[in-house]
């Protein structure tokens, strides 16, 4: 029992007596010549066509359903790739809840999770949308590829099962192997977003002359 004791003693002075009063700071990185190029289908334009008020509730929101528009990321190199938005026309979000507004149907109505979608000549707030990965079909080089995000910058990766996305450059997304909460990386990578849409009653829209929609959402990439 003494010899034991005693070399925990010893143990214990040595590391006392060798210990450096010092913290070491590294820098990491990587220099890569990939690039990658985000596209949309249909040009960008998700567009619900003319809708008539007369057809419209005057008393209740009004939910003008779901459309849908592929994001493919091409990459000329296999390259580890996230990607956020930010809501160009968010001082045009009238606060309204989006029904089915997520791959699993929930009701939208957070601020950083519905987009603005212009204003009325008067200046009353249209309506908003959400926007969702249809994380059911996203394909990342020909295979199926589970959804998996990030909140902010904490680097703490999670599945998604509802799709939901983020304005602000808050919400980042990319793919991993199935099962997996690692990013990998890919070549061509395509996530199918659904855009939920719902707008205020026509009462307190008071429209008089036609108004076109304006939602804009601009799409950045983040290599990880």
């Amino acid at each position: 029992m003494k010899k034991t004791l005693l070399a925990v003693m010893l143990a214990a002075c040595a590391t006392t007596a060798f210990a450096e009063p010092t913290a070491v700071l590294k820098v990491k990185g990587v220099l890569t010549n990939s690039a990658c190029t985000p596209e949309l289908s249909n040009s960008g334009v998700v567009d619900y066509g003319t809708i008539h008020l007369s057809e419209l509730s005057d008393s209740a929101v009004n939910q003008l359903g779901q459309k849908t528009i592929d994001l493919t990321i091409t990459c000329d190199a296999e390259t580890k790739v996230s990607w956020n938005l930010v809501d160009d026309r968010v001082d045009s979000r009238a606060g309204v809840t989006v029904a089915n507004g997520s791959a699993t149907n929930g009701s939208i109505s957070d601020a950083n999770q519905t987009y603005g979608v212009g204003k009325t000549a008067d200046d009353v707030a249209i309506g908003n949308y959400s926007l969702f990965v249809k994380v059911s079909n996203v394909v990342a080089d020909g295979k199926s590829a589970d959804t998996i995000y990030m909140l902010g910058n904490n680097n703490v990766w999670s599945a998604t099962a509802d799709g939901i996305t983020e304005g602000q450059n808050n919400r980042d997304i990319t793919v991993a192997a199935s099962g997996s909460l690692e990013p990998v990386g890919f070549t061509t990578a395509t996530f199918p977003l659904v855009t939920s849409l719902a707008i205020q009653d026509t009462k307190t829209l008071a429209i008089t002359d036609d108004t076109d929609l304006n939602g804009q959402v601009t799409i950045s990439l983040r290599y990880l």
